[in-house]
């Protein structure tokens, strides 16, 4: 026999195994709560507000608390005085008092710190602190995009500078076009908020904005020389109180007006029907200035059918010209529309057709005698006027019964999850389109809201 063969083996090629099974994919951890500041920050932080809050500075501190908080906020309690401590406002009366405040000696208490206390700070302090006197400002400016948890990029709406922050507090509860009045502060090469600020909403963008740039092109004239950083310095005051009067006016009842510039009321106009309300309901469905929705299964008209008025065809109400609506005015504006693509078309009113009356109800005077005028021209002798019924709006909805928030549904589940998909797209559609319009609206100065960006 011959010998055997010795077995060859295969020492391999050298590489590694690999499962083509797909390995786990590790989560990103997503930040809830900001990374706690260096103790160098901490200590110099602390050393600002020993300085600041010392002897030294204590008769400028009351000027200053009452000239930022207001005439009351110290009171003489039992013969001595007393601060009326407003924690929301006090960090940023602190951050404004050591900031932007001017002593008499025409100084900021920061310089005074950076001139006598900077020699015993480390050199990671001090370069803390030079970022913190370059970039300390109060600033108004426009949330652009938030990732919660990671940061946000804001944009200054007067010098159009932006800003790629990282603060995550902020990023949990700011959205999309919020405007905000607050300090981005650069620290050891991360933006940040300091913690004080005010937040605005979109409709409120363009009265703060106005009255910046105002306030700008008038510092411009007289300082010609100066950046912005040194506009928001000096005036951060100004805007901090412009920004507060808008926040108050939020309180107030606002004026409230229809789209024809006629103020808001709850205006009704009832009418008998002395024949066959049939022969009303064909003339109604006949009509396109009208559009059957349902038989209402609720409130005072339940088991009467309901068509909103609508502005198409005939349908005209007076509107006011060359009268300016107040600046804090509200626009009371409905529409309808029979669903996604399909045009739409402003409310006038809501006619209600029971079995031996008719109900026109709208938002103004001017509406309900177009409405009753209409009505008249196109159901002739069919209705006989009865009474009309002028009621402060807002006296009108608290009188009305609370209705629940949800309710059972009556059809199927499938149908009800199409109706509420159909209902989403057409409210998502009718969203887009009221902010388009917003963003071409001019205001008193033929400035959009886009141009205001």
């Amino acid at each position: 026999m011959s010998p055997k063969k010795k077995r060859q083996v295969s020492k391999g090629t050298g590489k590694r195994y690999t499962s083509e099974k797909p390995r786990p994919q590790a989560t990103p951890t997503v930040r809830t709560v900001p990374p706690p500041p260096s103790s160098a920050e901490k200590s110099l932080r602390k050393s600002i507000s020993s300085f600041g809050m010392g002897k030294r500075f204590f008769e400028q501190m009351e000027q200053a608390y009452t000239h930022y908080m207001g005439p009351d906020a110290i009171q003489e309690i039992g013969g001595k005085k007393t601060f009326m401590l407003d924690e929301e406002e006090l960090p940023g009366f602190q951050e404004w008092f050591y900031f932007d405040y001017v002593l008499p000696s025409g100084e900021r208490i920061i310089d005074l710190f950076l001139k006598e206390e900077a020699p015993n700070l480390s050199s990671r302090q001090q370069q803390i602190l030079h970022e913190w006197i370059a970039t300390n400002r109060l600033r108004l400016l426009e949330t652009q995009t938030v990732e919660p948890g990671e940061g946000e990029t804001m944009l200054d709406l007067l010098s159009g500078e932006t800003f790629n922050l990282n603060d995550i507090s902020f990023s949990y509860h700011a959205t999309r076009w919020s405007v905000v009045l607050a300090r981005p502060l650069l620290t050891e090469g991360r933006w940040h908020f300091t913690g004080s600020g005010a937040l605005l909403n979109p409709l409120e963008k363009p009265r703060i904005v106005k009255y910046a740039q105002d306030l700008w092109a008038a510092y411009q004239e007289t300082h010609p020389q100066m950046e912005i950083s040194d506009f928001y310095r000096d005036h951060s005051l100004d805007l901090r109180l412009a920004v507060r009067d808008i926040l108050a006016d939020r309180e107030k009842p606002r004026p409230l007006f229809t789209p024809e510039g006629h103020p808001a009321e709850a205006a009704t106009a009832r009418f008998a029907i002395p024949g066959d309300a049939h022969a009303v309901e064909s003339l109604l469905d006949e009509a396109i200035e009208f559009e059957f929705v349902g038989e209402q299964n609720k409130g005072e008209y339940v088991g009467c059918l309901h068509y909103p008025w609508l502005l198409r065809g005939r349908s005209s109400v007076p509107e006011v010209i060359g009268d300016d609506l107040p600046e804090n005015s509200l626009q009371l504006a409905g529409t309808w529309t029979l669903g996604p693509g399909e045009p739409e078309h402003r409310t006038l009113g809501d006619i209600f057709l029971c079995e031996h009356a008719i109900t026109l109800d709208c938002l103004s005077r001017a509406r309900l005698e177009a409405g009753k005028q209409f009505l008249k021209d196109l159901l002739g002798r069919k209705i006989n006027h009865q009474q009309d019924t002028i009621q402060d709006l807002r006296e009108s909805w608290q009188e009305q019964e609370p209705e629940a928030e949800f309710e059972e549904a009556d059809a199927d589940e499938e149908e009800g999850e199409a109706y509420l998909r159909e209902s989403d797209i057409v409210r998502e559609e009718m969203r887009e389109r009221r902010t388009k319009e917003w963003l071409e609206t001019p205001d008193s100065d033929g400035k959009t809201p886009r141009q205001l960006t």
